[in-house]
């Protein structure tokens, strides 16, 4: 089996195949075809999504086959400044020289994060924003490395998020909006099929998959990445009755709690309310003052959960909505 190498060369690959989905040599070394252009210990520019971040190099591989990803050499990276968890194999072409002139060209300004400076903590001032004492989303300076707790203590930021959702994924919403608040239709049924417990527990599942794929994962990252899902579900909970109902979907909020009080919003709600945070998420986030690198983990996390939502939407939208009762319209209008 003919396979292109990162230098744009064939080579006969089908020798090296093993039983697994991936065959790779760790040595670190270059093999006759592959040339390895960043070496341990090395700082380089690595992308994540959209926006470019300086990383080290802490390993080095030479993937040969692989159902999934590229072959050719891959790179153990740590993101300067980011908690180790955040430690993942990147393919060559996820890499670029740290330069100054692709530093210039491509850190600077940061097109996708704005940092923007406030002399004051919103949380103080505002009462209606999300409560940002929840672990994941407050000030945590374990996460920082080095420094005493002091000089951490830094001004506090607003972080502007950006996340990438399918144009289809907008249109639906658009429409979903034109259903309920102008054609007067619920979402039917009530909890949904496939609640946000759900829907998260699967994403857990599929997203430790795609790290396993190609990266040794501890236990220690499988439960730190179980911790960012349930702190994202409690997020999602705190935020379901102030940011993610239309007005006509108050009283059908009313009901399910009156009739499930124990249960949490996340294992009533469905996919359609989910993927309304994660698109209103950059501006809850922006709305709550925190460290800069917490908020790159934030939306590192929901692009993950979005991506997995554009693959499996079809499996967990309502497939139609229902005309709401003429007792039920009454009520809204009476609101």
């Amino acid at each position: 089996m003919a396979s292109i190498l990162s230098d744009g060369s064939l080579t006969d690959v089908s020798s090296l195949s093993s039983p697994s989905s991936t065959s790779y040599d760790s040595s670190g070394n270059s093999s006759p075809h592959v040339t390895l252009r960043y070496q341990k210990g090395e700082e380089a520019l690595c992308y994540h999504g959209p926006t470019v971040y300086i990383a080290q190099i802490l390993d080095t591989r030479i993937i040969y086959t692989s159902k999934v990803g590229e072959v050719g050499p891959q790179y153990h990276v740590h993101y300067k400044g980011w908690n180790k968890k955040w430690d993942e194999w990147v393919p060559e072409s996820r890499l670029l020289k740290k330069t100054q002139e692709n530093i210039e060209m491509y850190m600077m300004p940061k097109k996708h994060i704005i940092v923007e400076s406030s002399e004051q903590d919103s949380a103080d001032n505002n009462d209606n924003n999300i409560n940002n004492n929840k672990r994941r989303f407050k000030e945590d300076e374990s996460d920082l490395e080095g420094g005493d707790k002091k000089n951490q203590k830094f001004r506090s930021k607003r972080i502007r998020l950006s996340v990438d959702v399918k144009i289809e994924e907008k249109v639906r919403m658009i429409d979903e909006w034109q259903w309920i608040t102008k054609n007067q239709l619920i979402i039917h049924p009530m909890p949904r099929e496939k609640t946000v417990d759900d829907i998260l527990k699967e994403f857990l599942d599929w997203y430790l998959e795609k790290l396993r794929e190609h990266n040794k994962v501890t236990k220690q990252q499988e439960l730190d990445v179980d911790d960012d899902v349930e702190d994202f579900k409690e997020f999602f909970n705190e935020a379901l009755p102030i940011y993610l109902l239309y007005r006509f979907e108050r009283q059908q909020f009313v009901e399910m709690v009156e009739k499930y009080p124990e249960l949490p919003y996340s294992s009533i709600y469905g996919a359609e309310h989910l993927m309304r945070l994660i698109i209103k998420i950059p501006d809850l986030v922006f709305s709550i003052q925190m460290k800069e690198e917490k908020a790159e983990e934030i939306q590192m996390l929901v692009r993950e959960i979005a991506e997995f939502m554009q693959l499996r939407c079809k499996n967990y939208y309502a497939v139609q909505y229902e005309p709401a009762d003429p007792s039920y319209i009454r009520i809204i209008w009476e609101y």
